[in-house]
C-alpha cells in the first residue's frame, strides 16, 4: 500500500484512470469503518479504479481543541496495517493542522478529491464533517457529486446487537472501563497493544509465572487496571495468555503501571522482540494480597480461567 502524507505529494497523473474514496478519522477502524473501507474496495475493483482512504495521522482536535482530544485508540502503523489489510491501495494520511484546518469544504471536493485524487465515487460515515469549520456533510458531498460527476455514498451507524452504536467514543470508553468484551464487539477484533518485552523485576519467574512485560512506548490505548484473559502475538504465532495491566499493588503500591503476560505452556526467550497483547476478557481487578502464598495462589486461578476460557 502507497502511503502519502501531503497534498502537493498527491500526483493527478497517478489517478489518472479515477478512484474511489474512502474519507474519515477513521479512529479504531471499528465496524463502521470497515463497512466503509469494504464499501470502497468493492467499487474499486468493480470498476478498476484506485482504492483510496483519505484520513488524518493526528485527530483534528489534536489541533483544533486539543484539551478536548482523546487518547488514540490505535497508532498510525496499527492504522496503516489495518488499511492495508482491508484492500486499500492508497492510504492518504494528511497532519490536520492550520492549513488543512482553512480549507473550505467546496474546494477540499473540488481541490483534492476531484483534481488530485480524480475520485468518482466517494464514502463516508454520517457523522463525518470535512471542511473548515466542519461545513462540509452527507448532503454537500451530494450536491458536488452532481457538480463533478461523482457518486456519493454516506453510510449511516452500524447498530451492534448488545454493544449498542458503534462509535470510536463508544470503542475508547468500553476499553478504558476494561469492558474489553463490549470493545471487542464493536471493533470486529479484540482491543490490542503492541511492544517491545523488556526485563522486568524478575518477581514472576521467581514464583514460577515468567511474565512478557512490555516497555517503552506502546502502540494502541491500554484498557483499565486489572486482570484479563487474552493472547500474545509472537512472530505470527497466537498464544493463550493471562495478562496483567497496572502496578503490582502486592509488592510495590507506588510503582508504575505495566502490561504483562504470562503466556501458557511457553518458555522461550522473547527479550527484544516486539509482540501483540490482545484483550479477551476482564477477569478481576488489581488486588493487594496480604501473602505471597495468597497472591501464588489467585495467579493459579486466574491461569486456569484463562485457559478454560481460551485454550483449545
Amino acid at each position: 500500500m502507497r502511503v502519502i502524507e501531503a497534498l502537493e505529494a498527491i500526483s493527478p497523473e497517478e489517478f489518472a484512470g479515477g478512484s474511489c474514496v474512502a474519507i474519515g478519522k477513521f479512529d479504531g477502524l471499528h465496524r463502521g469503518h470497515q463497512a466503509i473501507l469494504r464499501s470502497v474496495v468493492e467499487s474499486a475493483r468493480a470498476e478498476g479504479r484506485r482504492a483510496v482512504a483519505l484520513t488524518f495521522a493526528n485527530n483534528p482536535l489534536s489541533y483544533l481543541r486539543p484539551e478536548l482530544c482523546p487518547q488514540p485508540l490505535m497508532s498510525r502503523e496499527q492504522r496503516l496495517e489495518a488499511f492495508e489489510a482491508a484492500g486499500i491501495e492508497v492510504c492518504v494520511m494528511l497532519r490536520f493542522d492550520g492549513d488543512i484546518a482553512s480549507i473550505p469544504a467546496e474546494r477540499f471536493v473540488a481541490e483534492v478529491l476531484v483534481e488530485r485524487l480524480r475520485a468518482r465515487h466517494i464514502v463516508m460515515g454520517a457523522d463525518f464533517r470535512f471542511g473548515h469549520r466542519g461545513a462540509g456533510d452527507g448532503a454537500l458531498l451530494r450536491i458536488q457529486g452532481e457538480r463533478y460527476g461523482f457518486s456519493a455514498d454516506v453510510l449511516e451507524l452500524v447498530e451492534d446487537g448488545e454493544a449498542g452504536q458503534v462509535s470510536s467514543s463508544r470503542v475508547r470508553e468500553a476499553v478504558l472501563g476494561g469492558d474489553v468484551e463490549s470493545a471487542a464487539r464493536m471493533l470486529g477484533r479484540p482491543p490490542a497493544v503492541r511492544g517491545e518485552v523488556v526485563h522486568g523485576d524478575a518477581r514472576g519467574r521467581e514464583i514460577g509465572f515468567p511474565t512478557a512485560n512490555l516497555g517503552g512506548e506502546l502502540e494502541g490505548l491500554v484498557p483499565a487496571d486489572g486482570v484479563y484473559a487474552g493472547w500474545v502475538v509472537v512472530r505470527g504465532e497466537r498464544l493463550v495468555a493471562a495478562i496483567s495491566v497496572g502496578a503490582n499493588v502486592t509488592f510495590d503500591p507506588a510503582g508504575e503501571s505495566r502490561v504483562e503476560a504470562f503466556v501458557l505452556d511457553f518458555d522461550r526467550d522473547i527479550y527484544g522482540e516486539r509482540v501483540e497483547v490482545q484483550f479477551a476478557r476482564r477477569l478481576r481487578s488489581m488486588e493487594r494480597f496480604e501473602s505471597l502464598e495468597a497472591l501464588i495462589a489467585q495467579m493459579r486461578a486466574d491461569v486456569g480461567r484463562t485457559r478454560e476460557l481460551l485454550a483449545p
